[in-house]
């Protein structure tokens, strides 16, 4: 029997009922998107008023909700600025939107630098930092080649200098960990420190100019006396923390934001492009690790070591501009012969900083001895009248003063040279011994060993011992006059020493008694003598073991109150005492 199949009908959707229910899903599905992405912005809003608020608390989580909200869009690109794009582009739009509300963040984390509580500064200083290398490592991407955010760093730079509540614990994590470590965040610094401190100062430079136009602040006047006293402050305190850089162009190595050549190739690179403002490009600068003779390459600023001299310089320079105060000035002349000179391209940009500091007088002048030596006897300087200010320097204040070691030793170089001539050496030797006459037993025993090596030292001083002056009155020495060569200390005697060896304190005078025997001891090391005070000669004295008792010529007493004081000798024993003292006998 057969069966009777029904036939096969194929059943065909209709089209436009399939285009109007996947148009529908996709409205709705926009519409899902739409309502997240307006509370997503909302919320980037709200953050951002939050980093106001006055609880730390809360404005620490705002920060770091925000860096985990706007890091992945800087790894991503979507905050790359538009190319020109159209009125009614709803992308563009939404970028340039969230463009301006990471500037206002970044501003917000700046300003939290400026904080009194340290447990907001360290944070924003790390956050503004990683945002800072998401950020140049993006654009580098985006352009094809090494990329510094300085538009960013400089934001950060000059919230560090203008920091009213400069804590010890920000500066100690921006210049160990960063500042002293990575050399494109230190070259960075120089460059936008030296731009800052000079625009506040009032100062244009030819190459400000090609600096974006939020940098060229062109002002009439100079900022204020507290603003200049505030960034002095700031930038002194970060740059006494630098006390290594690099003096060979493979010490160049360590970069926060990726070595611009990690390929060891010379390429061209894309300069230091600003993230959110006009591109530039630095000056190309060539080799100078080749050979004159070869073809000129070039090379990223961060890789040459002239570069990097150049903005600490120009750094320096600009600090040095500022009104110092007398604590800064006498920081800055002990460290300027190690830490400043040694680094500079042309150290005789501070020939006239030291020439004024050598001639201000008083501790400045003992103080600056050292960098003018320096630049007179390494760099060329020609000061004709170095030695007629040192003789100056020998007053009675300088044996008081906490610099007065540092002063003998560095004087112990200066009249190193056998090829002095005598009547200079004969006046410095004179003019100490005269102050000896009225100095501090400290000071003394430093003058002492150091005429002795002078007298070693430069044998037609000798005479000196054996003259025939014995006394003020009759010495042609005149110790008023201020020219070494015209006061006459050849034809004197030293009758100063003689006086010495009477000295009250018996180290003073066993130690001038030394020039009473032959010069056949060696010359003294005069680092030896260098650090004596009161405090060390009394510790001398009581550590010294004595042999046997002190002999005493006192008579033992017999009461301290004596009824009858007209008692003679003999009735001694017969004394009363006074009542209630008789415990005492």
């Amino acid at each position: 029997m057969a069966v009777l199949k029904r036939p096969r009908t194929e059943s065909k959707a209709d089209p436009t009922a399939k285009i109007i229910k996947d148009s529908v899903d996709q409205i709705r599905q926009l519409e899902r998107q739409v309502a997240e992405s307006k509370t997503h912005l909302n919320n980037i809003v709200t953050l951002i008023q939050f980093c106001e608020h006055e609880s730390p608390k809360v404005v620490h989580a705002a920060m770091h909700a925000l860096f985990r909200v706007f890091s992945p869009m800087l790894s991503k690109g979507e905050l790359q600025k538009p190319k020109k794009a159209a009125a009614d582009d709803k992308k563009a739009t939404v970028t340039l939107w969230l463009r301006d509300n990471y500037v206002k963040f970044l501003n917000k984390t700046c300003d939290a630098l400026n904080l009194p509580e340290a447990g907001l500064q360290i944070p924003a200083l790390k956050i503004v930092l990683d945002l800072l290398k998401l950020e140049s490592a993006a654009i580098g991407v985006h352009s094809g080649g090494h990329h510094f955010a300085n538009d960013l760093y400089f934001r950060v730079v000059d919230a560090l200098l203008n920091c009213s509540h400069m804590s010890q614990p920000l500066l100690n994590e921006f210049t160990q960990k960063y500042f002293g470590y990575y050399d494109d965040l230190r070259f960075y610094f120089l460059k936008n420190a030296a731009t800052i401190i000079n625009t506040a100062l009032g100062s244009h430079q030819k190459k400000d100019s090609k600096m974006p136009q939020n940098k060229k602040q062109k002002l009439s006047k100079p900022a204020p006396s507290a603003k200049l006293a505030l960034l002095l402050e700031n930038s002194y305190a970060i740059m006494e923390t630098l006390k290594t850089m690099p003096t060979e162009a493979k010490e160049i190595d360590e970069f926060w934001t990726g070595n611009p050549d990690p390929s060891g190739e010379k390429k061209d690179y894309i300069g230091d492009s600003l993230g959110f403002s006009d591109d530039e490009e630095d000056e190309l600068v060539e080799d100078l690790t080749k050979d004159a003779s070869a073809t000129h390459v070039k090379r990223h600023p961060l890789l040459t070591l002239l570069n990097h001299k150049r903005v600490f310089s120009d750094c320096w320079i600009a600090i040095l501009r500022l009104p110092f105060t007398p604590i800064i000035y006498k920081k800055t002349l002990l460290i300027v012969h190690k830490r400043i000179i040694p680094h500079l391209p042309q150290p005789t940009v501070l020939m006239d900083f030291l020439t004024d500091s050598y001639n201000a007088g008083g501790a400045i002048s003992l103080l600056a001895l050292k960098g003018l030596f320096i630049l007179i006897t390494e760099h060329n300087l020609d000061y004709p009248d170095f030695f007629k200010k040192l003789y100056v320097l020998f007053d009675r204040n300088l044996m008081h003063v906490k610099y007065r070691a540092r002063f003998f030793s560095q004087v112990d170089i200066f009249l190193s040279s056998p090829l002095l001539p005598a009547q200079l050496v004969a006046a410095f030797i004179k003019r100490m011994a005269r102050l000896g006459l009225s100095s501090p037993p400290a000071s003394i025993v430093i003058i002492i060993p150091f005429i002795y090596n002078l007298l070693k030292r430069h044998p037609t001083c000798m005479q000196l011992i054996h003259g025939k002056a014995d006394g003020d009155m009759n010495d042609t020495y005149d110790h008023s006059e201020e020219d070494p060569m015209k006061c006459n200390a050849l034809n004197s005697s030293l009758w100063e020493l003689q006086t010495l060896q009477n000295h009250f304190a018996p180290n003073v005078s066993t130690l001038a008694k030394i020039f009473n025997e032959q010069f056949t001891k060696p010359s003294y090391n005069l680092e030896d003598f260098l650090d004596h005070t009161y405090a060390t000669m009394f510790q001398n004295e009581v550590s010294k073991k004595r042999k046997g008792e002190a002999a005493l010529a006192v008579e033992a007493p017999k009461g301290l109150f004596v009824a009858n004081v007209e008692a003679t000798a003999d009735e001694d024993d017969n004394e009363s005492v006074v009542p209630g003292w008789e415990s005492w006998f």
